[in-house]
């Protein structure tokens, strides 16, 4: 389910002790150069997260003309091509030209897998975030954002070291625990 921008700037005025706007977040009438704020504090984190600790991916199945795919005909700005494979699935050495991807192999259609960095969001928008990345996380590097730029220094660090914590929290791999099976000799 994705996450929607005005809950997560509601939780981080909530956070921030101001349940008051967290309030007009929700119901709309918040100022609008709060909630521009706000909403620039969003795009900021959400950006933050996608290209520095959780990239962005996306899997297309394109057409090849002359042996090369225009970065145009990707469904979002690619950051970072990570493979192109042919439909059967056997991977394609590629080059990255100026506006394409020239294929080193002559094919009609290929998949390409690349990383990209979000667009900036309204308040009406969802985040392209889901999974791991959770509305607490994004709201906690959104009250750090907003105290920063409100003067805020002191609680901004404090948001800033949780809004870290929670990061490195989501980057851990959990296994399940396992115990072995005790032998009675």
């Amino acid at each position: 389910m994705p996450i929607k921008v005005k809950e997560v700037l509601s939780a981080a005025a909530e956070m921030a002790g101001m349940s008051e706007l967290a309030k007009e977040i929700e119901s709309g009438g918040a100022k609008e150069e709060t909630a521009e704020l706000l909403v620039r504090c969003f795009n900021l984190i959400e950006n933050e997260v996608a290209l520095d600790y959780f990239p962005l991916t996306a899997k297309e199945r394109l057409p090849v003309h002359n042996s090369e795919i225009a970065y145009a005909s990707l469904s979002h700005t690619p950051i970072n091509i990570v493979s192109v494979t042919s439909v059967s699935g056997m991977g394609i050495r590629f080059d990255l030209l100026t506006d394409s991807i020239g294929l080193r192999e002559a094919v009609s259609e290929a998949i390409v897998e690349y990383a990209f960095a979000p667009v900036a969001k309204k308040l009406g928008d969802a985040s392209d975030f889901e999974g791991k990345i959770s509305a607490r996380l994004l709201s906690l590097g959104v009250a750090a954002e907003f105290m920063l730029a409100r003067g805020l220094f002191s609680e901004a660090s404090v948001f800033d070291k949780k809004y870290r914590e929670a990061l490195r929290a989501a980057a851990v791999v959990r296994h399940r625990l396992a115990l072995r099976a005790r032998r009675w000799a």
